[in-house]
Order: C-alpha cells, then sequence, then structure tokens
C-alpha cells in the first residue's frame, strides 16, 4: 500500500517536471524573439539556435527562418502514446537582415501531405 502511494507520487512528480520543462523552454525562446525585435539579426539568431530547419526568400528581399522544436511522446496512464509536441517559430527577417516580426505555431496537429498515390500496393 505504502509502495503504490509511493510510486503514485513519483509519477506525478515526474510528469510535473516534464511538463514544466516543456512550457518553461517554450516560454523562454518566446520572451527571447519577443525582446529582439527590431534588434537581433540573422547572424546573431543563427548564432544562437544554427542554421534553420525551413528558409524562404521573399521576393522583396525579406526572409522567413523557421525553427522546429519537437518533444517526444510519452505513455500515459491508459498505455497509449501522446502526440508528439511540436512548435514552429517562424522568424521574417527584412532585406537588412534584422528581425521584424515572428510567430511561434502548434505544428503538432497539421495533416500529412500525400504527394505520390498508393496505387501500387493495391
Amino acid at each position: 500500500m505504502i509502495l503504490d502511494a509511493l510510486g503514485a507520487v513519483l509519477r506525478m512528480l515526474g510528469a510535473v517536471f516534464v511538463l514544466g520543462v516543456a512550457f518553461g523552454c517554450g516560454e523562454f525562446e518566446t520572451a527571447y524573439f519577443r525582446e529582439r525585435v527590431n534588434q537581433v539579426t540573422q547572424e546573431v539568431v543563427a548564432q544562437r539556435y544554427g542554421s534553420p530547419h525551413k528558409l524562404e526568400k521573399q521576393p522583396e528581399g525579406s526572409s522567413v527562418w523557421t525553427y522546429y522544436v519537437r518533444g517526444s511522446g510519452t505513455i500515459g496512464y491508459g498505455g497509449y502514446a501522446r502526440a508528439a509536441h511540436c512548435r514552429a517559430y517562424v522568424l521574417t527577417f527584412d532585406s537588412q537582415d534584422v528581425l521584424r516580426d515572428w510567430r511561434e505555431e502548434n505544428c503538432g496537429m497539421k495533416p500529412a501531405v500525400i504527394t505520390d498515390p498508393f496505387s501500387d500496393r493495391n
């Protein structure tokens, strides 16, 4: 009985720790970008985060960088794996490479895009 209660407490503390890290990291990045709009350059962002996962050059000379932050799914009490946590930080830089805008998106729920038919599997 005592071991069951101790196990339940440890599982709860573990869940609180994981959630705290997940939400804490997201808030940290949000604050970083919010405080550096109109100040930070592509070079500084690249030094901190590395090359973007996706880079789009715009016709007027600006560019859009996207960084994906993915967490792994964990097994819940019901024994099923939850969907993976995915956040995208989309940064817009002007033609002088200065951060002018950013947004955070949930990329974990976007539907898959099928590019090739599966006719050869029928």
